[in-house]
């Protein structure tokens, strides 16, 4: 831990606005609203086709909308150190704006990890083979443990806790600068390594499916929206590692937050994409171009519950939705065609027998008469 002397005596110094933190605001705000209003339209029609005309909001749902009202909160704290003209600010107008975009880093945690949570328990609803089931319970235990362990330690590692971003705290203690690049870089690392897990994992395994070439390419570009995520992610990184020896930290940390929003409404956008298949596929089948003749009653997205129990149910499932894998191998097709084939001669030999022994009943009776 390391401790620092307050602030020099004197009035509190201004903090001018540069051009380039104006220019930077500008963007953000030009960038992040869009993506706000674009990842709207899939989360309000998956909220839409949830609850009608059948109930079938699931606990994956609930988990995007908290996703959601984080992600937004997380933008709103961080609107306070955007400025469009060059200006200079008190220094309580610079501490305000420092501690609201600290708070903004465990929000963004706790976003992140509803998110993907969501995520990992929609493809849970899927009939999923046991190892794809194991791989995801996997990831969402380590993506609990993120959000957690992210939320803890910005709230415990200085004493006072408030002096993580109040720089006059008298004798404040906190970790060292190389500490906090060290979690930093952990965290950022962790956080990539499960954007792209999510995001590349459903392109594997909706591609598998003995579906029509064109369904599988609609399916995989929707789930792939997250790669943007993942993007994102990587470029707030570089950011980051530019922030000791950026001049301007304010322009910095205004990038850093540009990239962070990005990563969270795009997460929102790839998470909800999915249900925009049916209407995607009614548009493409108005400009004459079919993909599938699909059951009613199945999606990607939706299975019944009576498909989700046992082995044998997920393998209906599976079988319905066209995996190959669920499919019966040509030895077991054989051989359940010769069954067949003797089960027929057999029903067709206690036939001849019952119309024989008929027909000699029938003779004995007449000649009776």
């Amino acid at each position: 831990m390391e401790s620092s002397p307050g602030p020099p005596p004197g009035p509190p110094p201004m903090f001018p606005i540069s051009e380039r933190i104006a220019l930077l605001s500008r963007v953000h705000i030009g960038t992040t609203i869009p993506l706000l209003v674009l990842c709207l339209v899939p989360f309000i029609y998956r909220m839409y086709i949830r609850i009608w005309p059948v109930w079938r909001f699931g606990v994956d749902d609930g988990f995007i909308v908290a996703g959601l009202l984080c992600a937004i909160t997380d933008w709103a704290l961080l609107v306070e150190e955007l400025y469009f003209e060059t200006q200079l600010i008190s220094f309580e107008e610079t501490l305000f704006a420092v501690k609201l975009a600290y708070f903004a880093i465990p929000v963004w945690a706790i976003a992140m990890t509803l998110i993907k949570t969501s995520i990992i328990l929609t493809l849970l609803r899927l009939p999923l083979k046991q190892s794809y089931k194991v791989m995801l319970y996997i990831l969402l235990a380590v993506q609990l443990g993120f959000g957690i362990a992210n939320t803890i330690y910005n709230f415990v590692k200085c004493q006072p806790y408030h002096a993580a971003w109040d720089m006059s705290v008298i004798d404040r203690r906190c970790p060292s600068g190389e500490t906090d690049i060290a979690v930093s870089n952990f965290t950022s690392a962790l956080n990539i390594a499960t954007d792209l897990v999510l995001s590349v994992t459903p392109m594997f395994m909706f591609w598998n499916l003995h579906r029509p070439l064109r369904e599988r390419i609609l399916i995989c570009s929707l789930t792939s929206i997250g790669l943007f995520a993942t993007f994102a992610s990587v470029m707030k990184v570089v950011v980051i590692a530019e922030w000791n020896t950026a001049g301007d930290s304010w322009s910095t940390a205004i990038a850093i937050a540009t990239w962070t929003i990005t990563e969270q409404f795009v997460s929102i956008l790839a998470a909800c994409s999915p249900s925009l298949k049916k209407p995607i596929e009614t548009l493409l089948n108005k400009f004459g171009i079919p993909l599938v003749e699909h059951d009613p009653n199945i999606s990607f997205m939706h299975v019944p519950p009576d498909m989700r129990g046992s082995e044998a149910a997920r393998r209906r499932a599976r079988g319905f939705l066209g995996d190959e894998e669920a499919q019966p191998s040509p030895v077991l097709s054989h051989t359940a065609t010769e069954a067949s084939r003797n089960r027929d001669s057999e029903n067709w030999g206690k036939k001849s027998l019952c119309s024989s022994a008929t027909a000699s009943t029938s003779r004995t009776a007449l000649r009776g008469t």
